[in-house]
């Protein structure tokens, strides 16, 4: 069962990309990016670890039941009303930044919302399948990603081009302090174990996540080859002129005696699977979570045939990705884009706290009424 967490964990720190974080990164990587990061695989690890070891005293519950069990229907149904909006926005990010990334460098002749159908309806099919599906289909398409993820960052470092002065330049602004905004999206690489908040479901009672240590390596691999190699290609003042950045890097790249010449086609094909993961997963997610708002919802993990309510929520997620297309462009989604890592972090913080404290306070109980049993007998 650990590897169905790690699965999580690597789309998650590979889908950045998509999201305008290098972007973001790089807009004030003489202003405090390099110290963000820095900053982001501390509290990064500090946020995962703590999380997967309070969830582990929830055998088979995700943040919805732990929460109705806690709260008040009052309290608790906003906040996990809350965490759907959450998930249900990041999806809505993807599903444009992808589109907008296939019009402008695979066919702008296209109809853009054409494109747009088309992953609409894909999330929505996948989305609305049962838990156990959704993470049977992210095995398959992490295993189909990884060789091409492998291939892009070798071509990457071993690239004469590749101006490691320009690293150097950068590197070399690590005393200034980052802004929120940067730590909130330097963050985001390791926001993978935010998925036992819906899959813990899946997991059995003794679950626990081993090798915890490579949290905070995979996180920080992800983070310095997203924001340095950009760099390296472009140099330390021209990167800032790309909004699809890592686009315009894959373009730089070739392979001189592949069938496939230009790694951007490689790239394309890539990120258009991690997107549809990416889009699956946050659809399924921001599904079960608007479910779980009534305190009566049972969860069914591996429930077959699929329910109507599912195909219902999942058409008003595409509903909403829909009118977002028609109302943003590259520059409005930048900003929600800000705003949205912004709140993400900030609720990955208010959760890791909820639910450590319930952990604690759990762990507790049992302790507490232990003299009391044991008394029973002698009365």
């Amino acid at each position: 069962m650990n590897r169905y967490f790690y699965y999580h964990v690597l789309y998650v720190g590979m889908i950045n990309v998509m999201l305008f974080v290098p972007h973001i990164l790089i807009k004030e990587r003489f202003d405090g990016s390099v110290a963000g990061i820095l900053a982001s695989i501390l509290i990064g690890t500090f946020l995962s670890i703590v999380t997967i070891v309070s969830m582990r005293r929830f055998p088979r519950m995700g943040l919805p039941e732990i929460l109705h069990r806690h709260f008040a229907p009052y309290v608790a149904s906003p906040l996990v009303a809350l965490a759907g909006l959450s998930w249900l926005v990041g999806a809505v990010l993807v599903i444009f930044s992808l589109t907008q990334t296939m019009g402008a460098f695979l066919n702008p002749e296209m109809n853009e919302y054409l494109f747009m159908a088309l992953m609409v309806f894909a999330a929505m099919f996948a989305g609305s399948r049962s838990s156990r599906t959704v993470q049977f289909a992210c095995e398959i398409l992490v295993l189909l990603s990884l060789p091409l993820v492998a291939l892009i960052m070798f071509k990457a470092v071993s690239n004469r081009q590749l101006n490691w002065d320009a690293i150097r330049v950068v590197a070399g602004h690590f005393r200034d302090l980052p802004s929120i905004k940067v730590i909130a999206a330097a963050t985001f690489f390791f926001s993978g174990y935010m998925s036992l908040m819906l899959f813990n479901r899946l997991n059995p009672p003794d679950f626990k996540v081993r090798h915890l240590w490579t949290l905070p390596l995979l996180g920080t691999l992800f983070s310095l080859f997203t924001f340095f190699i950009p760099i390296g290609f472009h140099g330390t003042v021209a990167v800032e002129e790309y909004i699809y950045l890592w686009s315009v890097t894959a373009d730089s790249m070739v392979m001189k005696f592949g069938f496939i010449q230009r790694v951007f086609f490689i790239f394309l094909v890539l990120y258009s699977i991690l997107s549809l993961m990416f889009a699956m997963n946050t659809f399924h997610s921001a599904m079960e979570f608007f479910k779980a708002c009534s305190p009566r919802y049972k969860p069914q993990p591996e429930q077959v045939p699929v329910p109507k309510i599912n195909w219902i929520l999942c058409a008003c997620f595409g509903l909403v990705a829909f009118l977002y297309g028609i109302w943003a462009n590259d520059e409005k989604n930048q900003r929600v884009t800000e705003i949205w890592l912004v709140c993400r972090f900030s609720l990955e913080i208010v959760t890791m706290l909820v639910v450590a404290s319930l952990a604690v306070a759990a762990g507790r109980k049992p302790r507490a009424s232990s003299p009391a049993r044991a008394a029973s007998p002698g009365e």
